[in-house]
């Protein structure tokens, strides 16, 4: 399986080449692996970085939110996690980037919310 083929729900554009043990540039645009959602994020080119690949620092803040996707075996599963009220559970991944830590608010719905971590190298799958 290719990595474009493991690329999670809505990641757009282009990936390119891996850029550092943390990044890799694609079209426009920065991905890392978050380790709260398990999936790379995009950080675009519209933001401002400090340049330096192995300890980036990103700004402002980064909002990544939808709905809560059901996971089986590290995999979308195509469907929804449901409240009791039938609906979507809404999800949210915020953060600050900050020479190579990653800050999370608390407003996330992962477990994460409120921690800081180092930026985690991307997973083998990921890597060139």
């Amino acid at each position: 399986m290719g990595l474009l083929s493991r690329i999670p729900n809505g990641i757009s554009g282009l990936i390119m080449g891996q850029v550092s043990p943390y990044l890799r540039r694609g079209q426009n645009e920065y991905f890392h692996w978050c380790p709260a959602c398990h999936e790379l994020h995009i950080l675009p080119d519209s933001w401002q970085f400090n340049g330096d690949l192995n300890k980036p620092t990103f700004t402002p803040s980064f909002r990544h939110t939808g709905m809560k996707r059901t996971v089986v075996d590290g995999k979308w599963a195509g469907t929804w996690e449901f409240g009791p009220d039938g609906k979507p559970l809404p999800w949210c991944c915020h953060y600050i980037m900050t020479a190579g830590m990653i800050s999370f608010c608390g407003d996330c719905t992962h477990s994460l919310a409120g921690k800081i971590v180092p930026i985690p190298e991307l997973p083998l799958g990921y890597r060139d």
